[in-house]
C-alpha cells in the first residue's frame, strides 16, 4: 500500500469564462473547457492525504484503488474516508507566454461518477504552483492522466523567525527587502533583489523540515521548506560526484538522521533573490537563496510559486554544483557514516 498527498485548488477558488464548469460534462475527458479561462483567485491549495491499496504512488484516472486517507474536507465539502478519489482528466492551460499542466480531481460521489469535479491539481514539482489572478486560457485537454505524486506542486522557503546572516548582524528573514544586503559564504555582500512570502498548512508535503542545533553547522533548529537545498560538503562527494560540494534538499537529509519532519499548525515560508544563485547562511547552515531554473520544465518548479519573478533572466542563477537525488543523497550519507559514524556533518553547539 502506497501513502501520499496533492494539492488542490477547489473549484470555488477560482472564475471560469462564460460561466463555465469544472465538473465532467462531457465524458469526464475536460473537452468542454477548451477555449475557455480559467482564473485562480487564491492561493489556498490545500493537501489531500491518499492512500492507494497498489504499490504505485500514480495518481490517475481510473484506478480503483485510490481513496481518501481519512475523513477530509475539499472545497468546503465533508468526506468520508476511503472514499475514491481520482486524476479525471488533463489540462494544458497558458497565460499566452508559458504553459501550465494540471488536472480535474475527482471525488466518486456521483452518477456518473465522473459528475464532479472537485477542483484542480497542478504539476510542476516545488513550487509549481500557476499565478493567481491571470486569466489562463484552456488550449487542450486529455483524457486518462496519469502523473506520479511527486511530480505534483509543493512550496520551497524559509520558515518565518529564520535569521540571516547581514551587515547588521542575523536577521529574521521575514525583516528582509529588496535593498537590504546580506553575506554570502563566499564572504561578500549581496544585495536583496527580491523578497516574499507566503502561508500555508504545516501538514503532509508543507511540514517543515528541521534541522536540530549542532547538525550542519546549525546554531539554532534551522527550519525549511522540504525541497530547500542544503549545502553539503565533503571529499567523498567529489570522490561519488566530481564536485567537493553539492546540493541536497532539506527532505533527503530525513532518511540520514540529520533532521525531521515538523508537522502541525500552520507555518510562513519566505525567500531572498539575489543578483545570482548564492550560498547564504541561515542560522549557520550553508543554504541557498532564490534558484532561477533555466529550462521551461524546471522554471515551472520555482518561477510559478512566485509569478512576479517570472521575466527574471535565469542565466545568472545556474547551479555552481551538482543537485543530488534522493538516491544519491543516500549514498552520499551511507558512505559518509561509514568512515564517521557521527556522519562528519554534525559538531557540539
Amino acid at each position: 500500500m502506497a501513502n501520499y498527498s496533492i494539492f488542490t485548488l477547489g473549484e470555488s477558488q477560482m472564475t471560469i469564462s462564460g460561466g463555465g464548469q469544472l465538473d465532467g460534462v462531457t465524458q469526464g475527458d475536460g473537452s468542454h473547457l477548451v477555449g475557455l479561462s480559467i482564473t485562480l483567485n487564491s492561493d489556498a491549495w490545500q493537501e489531500v492525504q491518499i492512500r492507494d491499496g497498489g504499490s504505485d504512488t500514480d495518481f490517475r484516472d481510473n484506478d480503483g484503488n485510490q481513496r481518501l486517507d481519512g475523513d477530509q474536507t475539499i472545497d468546503g465539502v465533508n468526506y468520508s474516508d476511503n472514499t475514491r478519489i481520482e486524476a479525471e482528466y488533463g489540462l494544458t492551460l497558458t497565460d499566452g507566454v508559458n504553459f501550465y499542466q494540471v488536472v480535474g480531481v475527482n471525488v466518486n460521489n456521483s452518477n456518473p461518477s465522473f459528475g464532479t469535479i472537485e477542483g484542480l491539481a497542478f504539476v510542476g514539482g516545488p513550487g509549481g504552483f500557476p499565478p493567481v489572478g491571470v486569466p489562463l486560457y484552456v488550449w487542450s485537454a486529455q483524457e486518462g492522466p496519469n502523473f506520479d505524486s511527486t511530480e505534483y506542486a509543493t512550496p520551497i522557503c524559509f520558515v518565518r523567525g529564520t535569521l540571516i546572516d547581514t551587515p547588521s548582524g542575523p536577521r529574521p528573514i521575514e525583516s528582509l527587502n529588496a535593498g537590504d544586503r546580506v553575506w554570502t559564504a563566499a564572504g561578500q555582500l549581496a544585495q536583496v533583489k527580491w523578497a516574499g512570502g507566503r502561508a500555508a498548512i504545516a501538514a503532509g508535503r508543507f511540514a517543515p523540515v528541521e534541522i536540530p542545533a549542532g547538525t550542519l553547522g546549525a546554531t539554532r533548529p534551522l527550519r525549511l521548506s522540504q525541497q530547500h537545498r542544503i549545502l553539503i560538503s565533503h571529499p567523498l562527494a567529489e570522490l561519488l560526484f566530481g564536485s567537493f560540494d553539492v546540493w541536497v534538499p532539506a527532505t533527503h537529509l530525513i532518511d540520514a538522521g540529520l533532521a525531521h519532519l515538523v508537522p502541525g499548525g500552520g507555518v510562513e515560508y519566505f525567500h531572498l533573490l539575489l543578483d545570482t544563485h548564492e550560498i547564504i547562511r541561515a542560522e549557520g547552515v550553508e543554504t541557498e537563496s532564490l534558484h532561477i531554473p533555466e529550462t521551461s520544465s524546471d522554471t515551472d518548479e520555482a518561477l510559478h510559486f512566485f509569478p512576479e519573478l517570472v521575466t527574471i533572466d535565469p542565466a545568472p542563477y545556474r547551479l555552481a554544483y551538482p543537485s543530488l537525488k534522493r538516491h544519491e543523497a543516500d549514498i552520499l550519507f551511507r558512505e559518509i557514516a561509514k568512515i564517521d559514524p557521527n556522519t562528519g556533518l554534525r559538531h557540539s553547539a
